[in-house]
Formats: C-alpha cells, sequence, structure tokens
C-alpha cells in the first residue's frame, strides 16, 4: 500500500512540473526532474527485488519495460522532446507501479504457501504428540478419553485439504489447548503414581528407620536418635516425592553418623579382646605349672572363669547404654574384670613360685 501512495504521489509531482513555464531553461530543469524521479523510482524498484527471492517473470517483464521507458526518457530529454518525454515518464512510472503490484502478489503467494506448509508440519506435529500421549497414558494405566482430540486432528487435515487456512488455524489452536489439559492431568496422575510408590517405599524401610534409632539411642547419640525419629514421622506424613527425598537424605547423613561410631566401636571392641588374649595365654601356661598347689589351683579357677565372663561383657558392651564410650560403665564392668583377672594371675604366680 505505501509503495503505491508513493507512485501516485511520483506521478502527481511530475504532472505538476509540466505546467506551462515562461522560459526554455525553466523547461529544461523541469524535464531534468522527470529522469531523476524516473531513476530514483528504478533504484527503489531494484532494490525490493535484490532482497527477494523466487521472483517471478512477471515481475522481470513489467521492471524491463520500466527501464526501457526510462532510456527512451533520458533520449527525448537531450533531444528537448518535452512531449514525448512525458510520455516516456508516465509509461516508465507506470511499469514501474506494476513490478511494484506483481512484487505484492508474489510476496503474498509465498506467505500463503508457507502458512500452509507450516500448518502442515503442525498437524504432524500434534499427531505425534498425541500418540505420545496415549502411550503415557497406557504406561498410567489411566482411562483419559482421547476422542475429542482425535476428533479435532481430523477436522483439521479436513480443513487443510480443503484450503480452509483460518478454520484450520482454529481447530489447530483447540487441539494445542486439549493436548496441555490432557497433558497436565497425566503429570498430576504421574505425580500421584510417584508419592505413592514412594510412600510404599517409606512403609517398606519403616522397620530399619527403627533400627537406625535403636542403635543412635545404644551409641548414645539422642541427638540424632531423636532427628531420625523426626525425620521419620516427616517422611509418613510426606505429600511430594521432593519431601520424601529430602527426608531420606537427612536419614541418610545422620545414618553414616551411626555407622561411623558403630565402626569406631568395633574396633574398641577388637582392642579390649586383645587384651584378653595374653591373660588368657598366660593362665594356660600357669595351669601347666600348677603341680598340687590347691590354693594357686583355686585362684587359676577364679581368673579362668573371670575371662569368659569377661569376654561376654565386652560382646555385651556394645549394647550397653552410651555404646563402648561410656567410660564409667566400662570401668564398672571390663575394666574392673581385666585388672581383677591381672591381680589373681599374679597370685597364682607368686604361689607357684613360692612352692617351687
Amino acid at each position: 500500500m505505501n509503495k503505491l501512495l508513493v507512485f501516485f504521489s511520483l506521478i502527481l509531482v511530475a504532472s505538476m512540473v509540466f505546467v506551462t513555464t515562461p522560459n526554455t531553461v525553466h523547461a529544461d530543469s523541469q524535464l531534468d526532474i522527470l529522469i531523476k524521479i524516473t531513476q530514483n523510482t528504478k533504484e527503489h524498484i531494484k532494490n525490493d527485488i535484490d532482497k527477494l527471492s523466487n521472483i517471478s517473470q512477471e515481475v522481470y517483464d513489467f521492471y524491463d519495460k520500466g527501464v526501457r521507458e526510462t532510456v527512451l526518457l533520458t533520449q527525448a530529454v537531450e533531444n528537448e522532446d518535452t512531449k514525448l518525454a512525458r510520455q516516456h515518464f508516465i509509461d516508465a512510472m507506470i511499469a514501474f507501479k506494476q513490478t511494484s503490484l506483481a512484487i505484492s502478489e508474489n510476496e503474498s503467494q509465498k506467505t500463503s504457501q508457507t502458512i500452509i506448509s507450516d500448518q502442515s508440519q503442525t498437524i504432524k506435529k500434534y499427531e505425534n504428540n498425541v500418540k505420545k500421549l496415549k502411550l503415557v497414558s497406557a504406561k498410567l494405566n489411566t482411562d483419559i478419553d482421547f476422542e475429542q482430540i482425535d476428533q479435532l486432528l481430523a477436522l483439521a487435515k479436513a480443513n487443510y485439504a480443503k484450503g480452509s487456512l483460518e478454520q484450520t488455524k482454529e481447530v489447530l489452536n483447540k487441539i494445542a489447548s486439549e493436548g496441555k489439559q490432557i497433558q497436565k492431568l497425566l503429570y498430576e496422575i504421574s505425580e500421584q503414581n510417584r508419592i505413592l510408590k514412594a510412600k510404599q517405599f517409606v512403609q517398606k524401610h519403616t522397620e530399619r528407620i527403627n533400627s537406625l534409632i535403636l542403635q543412635a539411642k545404644t551409641f548414645g547419640l539422642q541427638d540424632t536418635a531423636d532427628v531420625l525419629k523426626q525425620s521419620q514421622i516427616q517422611l509418613l506424613q510426606a505429600n511430594t516425592t521432593n519431601q520424601i527425598k529430602q527426608q531420606f537424605k537427612i536419614i541418610i547423613i545422620y545414618q553414616q553418623k551411626v555407622e561411623q561410631v558403630k565402626e569406631t566401636s568395633q574396633a574398641e571392641l577388637l582392642r579390649l579382646q586383645s587384651l584378653l588374649v595374653p591373660l588368657e595365654k598366660k593362665a594356660q601356661r600357669l595351669a601347666g605349672d600348677l603341680k598340687e598347689n590347691s590354693a594357686a589351683d583355686y585362684f587359676l579357677k577364679r581368673a579362668f572363669n573371670l575371662i569368659e565372663e569377661t569376654k561376654q561383657d565386652i560382646k555385651e558392651l556394645e549394647y550397653a547404654p552410651g555404646g563402648i564410650g561410656n567410660t564409667k560403665y566400662f570401668d564398672l564392668t571390663v575394666g574392673k574384670k581385666i585388672q581383677a583377672i591381672k591381680d589373681l594371675l599374679t597370685k597364682v604366680e607368686r604361689l607357684i613360685y613360692i612352692s617351687s
């Protein structure tokens, strides 16, 4: 539309310059203006053509005619033929106007073809998307009704086949809206299923969490036990998979803490057990040297009994209040008995030495 206005304006200007003038010099100046207007118009049209692709032959034909008329206009001006110059000017402008109209029509056709191509691709895309939604629906075992969106797809294809671009566009918009609704529903169902499975997983691990809480208490980790208990409650009340994941992360962190204490405790138990080994060997060696020493035999039997009791105490120490790190409990049980064993073996050793 703007191009047409330009052409009409140029013709109007050209007509105005042909007002009768009082002298030849002024007329020559007006003819030069006609050449300038025509040259500018030609360059303008040429730039439009250069920017486009797949130009129709009709555009080139009109443009070539305008160029020829421009050449003839220049020749007429050089020959000072005002009447002929005016005619060639008008013919050139008409040719360029026809060129502009042909370009507009050419672009309009290309736009329509682009829309048609885009709609074809969109229909294929939506078909594939609906197939994917149906697969997801089947996997989730839902009863979602795809009849409406299938009918819309069929209608879109029919409108497209008839070349009804606007109707096709409207139906495609409806398909997009319907598809989004189905996708949203499938997501909600999927999320509910994930939450259900996660809660089943939580129920399955409840006993393990209880065992972990008990271990934490056994090792004197009351704060850890409290955190684990709170996380267990949060797990059972969780409504989203993210909440469940977050609580399991907390449990794993504190589980590692309990495991570290447990490993330390087991290492300490092994150390305590190793303290009994040389004492037991010493007792066995002294038993071989007893001969007929009733006093030494009495104390040695007591030492053997204490060794067995201490072994049992060390096993039970893992489950003592506060764990093996409870030095008070250690002093009252294992520590006290180990010292008693040492004292008894010393007495036995002295009695055997005196009797010999």
